[in-house]
């Protein structure tokens, strides 16, 4: 299903502290708009999920898990691109809806205006994945700390038990960015599209099972973010990488 993209043995990686900082750089220093940075990885999650579903969303069932934050905004601007290309596409977020971060707060606006389903998980509520072909993770993205809990941690059990495709967001929920070792109970992912550079993690050993393929999209982050220079080159055949650790 990859076998089009580029492919990189071993590209440049970084920490999740790393990571963090490149961002700041490129927003508070470069003047990247965070909300871009957004849009272009929600893009870039559409495009592997249309790929990891042979070339056409249209008529299949995607639901996106969204945590609070900002991984949960790429998940909720990857279900609006992928609604838009003939998909069921809808949202589940873990906790209330009505008090994500400022940026996935107008997504989920965004996609109730279009009319795109938007539900609060609830374990012993309905089942709102049953009968999708694909789940997105975007519950907890690099910065999360400690092991998942309350319904994070419950949202991921369904969906490991679920046996649906789960395409992971950046990283699989509750791996540790740098180690790629689970923090207790963890995604396991059929492919992972990790944003910018992997994180260190994702190309462990102990990572594999949960990473699945791994995919590197390009969302517009600037070489001179990281200070460094072995970046500037990455993308040169493509935007979407696929990596063989």
């Amino acid at each position: 299903m990859f076998d089009a993209l580029p492919v990189s043995a071993r590209p440049p990686s970084v920490t999740g502290a790393e990571m963090a900082r490149a961002d700041r750089a490129a927003i508070e220093e470069l003047g990247v708009p965070v909300v871009a940075l957004m849009e272009n990885a929600g893009r870039q999650v559409a495009a592997v999920a249309r790929l990891l579903l042979g070339g056409s969303v249209a008529g299949r069932r995607i639901v996106a898990l969204c945590g609070r934050g900002n991984n949960g905004g790429d998940a909720l601007v990857a279900t609006r691109h992928l609604y838009g290309w003939g998909a069921d596409a809808r949202a589940v977020i873990c906790g209330d809806p009505e008090t994500l971060r400022d940026l996935p707060a107008t997504e989920r606006d965004a996609l109730r205006a279009i009319g795109i389903r938007v539900a609060r998980f609830a374990p012993d509520g309905p089942d709102e994945i049953a009968g999708a072909d694909l789940l997105l993770d975007g519950l907890l993205g690099y910065g999360a700390t400690g092991a998942p809990r309350d319904d994070v941690a419950g949202c991921i059990q369904v969906a490991n038990r679920s046996g649906i495709p789960i395409l992971a967001v950046d990283l699989p929920s509750g791996i540790d960015p740098d180690s790629g070792v689970p923090r207790g109970i963890a995604i396991r992912a059929a492919c992972t599209v990790t944003l910018a550079l992997p994180k260190r993690g994702l190309l462990a050993p102990a990572a594999a099972p949960l990473v699945g393929a791994l995919v590197l999209a390009d969302i517009g982050l600037p070489a001179a973010a990281y200070g460094r220079s072995d970046v500037s080159a990455l993308y040169e055949r493509g935007d979407l990488i696929r990596i063989i650790p």
